[in-house]
């Protein structure tokens, strides 16, 4: 394994520690999220389960690369759509006019 491969194995390491947070912050109500968030981090959580032998032990030269871009665009998805739902979830400002 050169290191290349290894730096991309930690930072897929790194996103599924991410995707977990924001799970358990979901999970514990810290963070509102529509089933649409719901949805996409379960479609996340698939295919980092799917896929982690692939990570472990990759076929071909360049898998965990293009495992790790898939990973970080549905982890990316479903961040993007946990911060809408927060921010519609929110409360508006109450700012004195000016």
């Amino acid at each position: 394994m050169d290191f290349d491969e290894t730096e991309m194995r930690e930072a897929v390491r790194e996103l599924a520690g991410a995707l977990e947070t924001m799970l358990n912050l979901v999970k514990a109500d810290a963070l509102p999220a529509t089933p649409e968030a719901h949805r996409l981090m379960r479609e996340a959580m698939a295919f980092l389960d799917e896929s982690s032998d692939r990570i472990s032990a990759p076929d071909r030269p360049g898998e965990v690369l293009d495992l790790a871009k898939t990973l970080n665009g549905l982890v990316t998805s479903a961040r993007e759509q946990i911060l809408a739902d927060t921010v519609a979830a929110s409360p508006v400002p109450d700012h004195p006019d000016i």
